[in-house]
């Protein structure tokens, strides 16, 4: 017994291997452009947020003051989710958020996780 892709196999193949790479991309290019401009301060996570769905995930809502002194309190949209919570409430973060919207940030170190 013999495997023969058919027209339809191959085509829904090359789409989602495009998307991947697409978006693998994007990642890129948003990391690249955070580290080179974004601006890095302290917070603190004051909670995990569970999003139920097809695919639980847990992402950390954190807490921080900009440079100009406006308080942001945001889901971590950024970065790897987990189906179990990667920061413990309470735990200090290093964010680097995007000066022209603060809310845009991303966890770049922690005090402690969960191991």
């Amino acid at each position: 017994m013999e495997f023969q892709p058919d027209t339809f196999t191959i085509l829904i193949l090359v789409v989602m291997g495009t998307a991947a790479v697409v978006a693998y991309s994007r990642t890129k290019k948003h990391n690249a452009r955070m580290q080179t401009h974004g601006v890095r301060v302290q917070g603190v996570v004051v909670r995990n947020k569970i999003q139920w769905g097809r695919i639980t995930t847990v992402r950390p809502i954190v807490r921080f003051v900009t440079q100009e002194g406006q308080t942001i309190e945001a889901l971590a949209a950024h970065g790897v989710a987990s189906a179990i919570p990667g920061y413990s409430e309470g735990a200090t973060v290093t964010v680097v958020y995007d000066r022209e919207n603060p809310a845009e940030f991303e966890i770049t170190h922690a005090s402690r996780r969960y191991s």
